[in-house]
C-alpha cells in the first residue's frame, strides 16, 4: 500500500500543473509574502505570485528530474553489477575498481565539473545526478548479484548451455527485483536531496523553471517577515522523502519474508 501511495504522490505532482488555472509565472496582483487566503490558498511568494501554483509547478520539475535520474542510475548500477559479476576475473576486477574509484569522488565535485561543461539544463541535471548516484546503486546491488550468480540454479543454466541473456532475464532479474525495489527508493531520496542541494547553491534548476530547492532559496527572505513561503517547499521535500522511506520499508519487509 505504501509504495502505491509513493508512486501516486510522484504522478500527482507530474500532472498537477495542468489542472491549475493560474500559471506559476503569472502575477496575480497579490502583495509580497501574503498569508493564506481564499484567493491564495498557500499565500504568495517573493514576487506576489500564487504560492500553490509555484509549488505545483516546481513539484512537476522536481519529480520529473528525480524520477528520470533514479531510473537511469538504477539501470546503470544494476547493469554494471551484473557485468562485473559475469565477466572474466580480470575484466570484472577492472570494472569493479573503476566503480569504486568513481564512487570515491565527492558528488559535488562531479556536479561542479559537469555543470561547467554541460550547464544546468534539465537534461544535464538528470545526467549529473545519474553519474553521481549510479555508483551508489552499483555498490548496493553488487553483493546480492554476486550471491545470486553463485546459486546452483545459475550454474545449472550454464551447464545446459543457456546464454548470458537467458541467465540475466530468467535467473538473475527475478531474484534481484526485491533488492532493486529497495534501491530504487533509496536512489530517489538521494536524487531528491542532491537536486535540492544543487538548487540551494544556485547551480541546480535555473529560471524560468523552478524546483522545490530553488523555491526555498528564492523565498528565503520571507523568513525575516514570518512568511511560510520558504518553509512549505521544504515540507514537500520532507514528505516525499518520508513516503519513499515508508515504501522502502515495505519493500524490505517483503524481501525478508521471501528469504524466510
Amino acid at each position: 500500500m505504501r509504495p502505491l501511495i509513493f508512486v501516486a504522490f510522484i504522478l500527482f505532482f507530474m500532472v498537477a500543473p495542468s489542472f491549475v488555472s493560474a500559471s506559476a509565472d503569472s502575477f496575480s496582483g497579490g502583495g509580497l509574502f501574503e498569508g493564506p487566503s481564499a484567493t491564495h490558498l498557500l499565500g504568495t511568494d517573493y514576487l506576489g505570485r500564487d504560492l500553490l501554483s509555484e509549488i505545483l509547478g516546481a513539484g512537476s520539475v522536481t519529480m520529473s528530474v528525480c524520477a528520470a535520474a533514479t531510473l537511469l542510475s538504477l539501470a546503470c548500477g544494476l547493469t554494471c553489477a551484473v557485468l562485473s559479476s559475469a565477466m572474466p576475473s580480470f575484466a570484472g576486477t577492472i570494472l569493479a575498481r573503476s566503480m569504486d574509484a568513481l564512487n570515491s569522488i565527492p558528488g559535488l565535485t562531479i556536479a561542479f565539473v559537469l555543470i561547467a561543461a554541460c550547464g544546468s539544463t534539465t537534461s544535464s541535471l538528470i545526467l549529473i545526478i545519474t553519474v553521481v548516484e549510479f555508483t551508489r546503486a552499483y555498490r548496493s546491488l553488487k553483493a546480492p548479484v554476486v550471491q545470486i550468480f553463485a546459486e546452483p540454479f545459475v550454474e545449472l543454466s550454464r551447464m545446459r548451455g543457456e546464454g548470458f541473456v537467458y541467465t540475466v532475464t530468467r535467473d538473475i532479474w527475478p531474484n534481484i527485483r526485491p533488492y532493486a525495489a529497495v534501491e530504487l527508493v533509496n536512489r530517489f531520496v538521494a536524487s531528491l536531496m542532491f537536486l535540492s542541494a544543487l538548487s540551494l547553491l544556485g547551480i541546480g534548476v535555473q529560471p524560468p523553471n523552478t524546483d522545490w530547492g530553488s523555491l526555498i532559496k528564492l523565498n528565503a527572505t520571507g523568513l525575516l517577515l514570518g512568511s511560510t513561503a520558504p518553509v512549505l517547499p521544504g515540507i514537500f521535500i520532507l514528505t516525499a522523502s518520508l513516503l519513499a522511506i515508508f515504501a522502502a520499508s515495505d519493500s524490505s519487509r517483503q524481501l525478508d519474508f521471501s528469504k524466510s
